[in-house]
């Protein structure tokens, strides 16, 4: 009888622990069901969160920066540590008028990113187009220590020595970033013949042009690369090569009263009045008061009276 009791409260004792471990394992699985629903909900949301941004992206090329901001808006709400997703993210806020908020954007993106030359290069730039130089320059420098060959970066630092007007430390910034570049920069190699013109080096100016023309080629190039080597043309005392090239940009382009200007002064120099008189007169169509347009207006019979005499002997 003892034995029979004791044979009971062992089967007893195996039947509750048997059912412990049952529960054990139906909680384990339970639990294991939850974390994986949770990890498949945020794989998810990071699914959706690229595809937003891919989809922001696009939208940023056809200049729709309206539609832009709100994809990329919710990109970031689905994947707050997608820095790419920051980053696109607080160009259409900068694009949309919202200048303020955007460098916040950046700013509050350093906690993710604090390596990324990308990440400084573009929170410098909207500091220097906020007027803030010193700001622009802590970041510039960041992003070259980040990375001493980022392209950018050095563009950046050329932006910032010629708003100090120092010429020669903004050429060798412009080298940098356009040897550093996997191709011809249009922006770099524009800067760069500027800053050659600027130190009474239009040659050099002419060099870079060449290299724009080169990868453009086969398209049609911006009025500023036409503007760039006008003005270099003109420098080099080629007054007819630059009269001719403004003349073409004019055709298709709206001037300034003073580029126009320079147009009549390069016809002048290279002896052709009645296209000169054309060209002031259409500076004076941009700005009645132009003085100096003004002035060589009423300078012509002057000088074709000059011209008749030269004729004559």
């Amino acid at each position: 009888m003892e034995w029979m009791q004791s044979s009971e409260m062992a089967r007893s004792r195996a039947f509750c622990a048997s059912g412990i471990v049952l529960g054990s394992l139906m909680l384990a699985v339970l639990g294991g069901c939850s974390t994986f629903s949770q990890a498949n909900a945020s794989h998810q949301k990071i699914v959706q969160a690229r595809q937003l941004t891919q989809r922001g992206v696009q939208a940023m090329h056809r200049d729709d920066w309206e539609n832009a901001e709100k994809l990329l808006a919710e990109a970031k709400k689905n994947a707050p540590y997608d820095l790419q997703a920051r980053m696109h993210y607080a160009d259409t806020l900068w694009m949309t008028g919202k200048q303020t908020e955007a460098i916040s954007e950046l700013e509050s993106a350093l906690a993710l990113g604090s390596d990324d030359p990308d990440l400084h290069a573009r929170i410098g730039r909207m500091y220097l187009d906020s007027d803030d130089p010193t700001k622009a320059h802590i970041s510039a420098n960041r992003a070259i220590e980040c990375d001493p060959k980022y392209a950018p970066a050095w563009q950046l630092q050329g932006d910032l020595a010629l708003v100090r007007r120092d010429f020669n430390s903004a050429k060798l910034c412009y080298i940098r970033a356009a040897t550093n570049s996997e191709a011809a920069n249009r922006d770099v190699q524009l800067r760069l013949a500027s800053t050659y013109r600027q130190l009474g080096q239009p040659s050099q100016a002419l060099v870079c042009i060449s290299m724009v023309r080169q990868a453009e080629f086969g398209h049609r190039l911006p009025a500023d690369v036409g503007v760039e080597q006008a003005l270099a043309y003109r420098d080099l005392g080629r007054h007819l090569d630059a009269a001719d090239c403004l003349a073409e940009l004019a055709e298709t382009n709206e001037m300034t009263a003073d580029l126009l200007f320079t147009w009549a002064e390069c016809e002048v120099a290279a002896g052709r009045l009645a296209r000169a008189e054309y060209a002031a007169n259409s500076a004076l169509q941009v700005n009645p008061q132009h003085a100096s347009a003004l002035q060589l207006v009423g300078r012509l019979p002057v000088f074709r009276q000059q011209a008749q005499q030269a004729m004559r002997r």
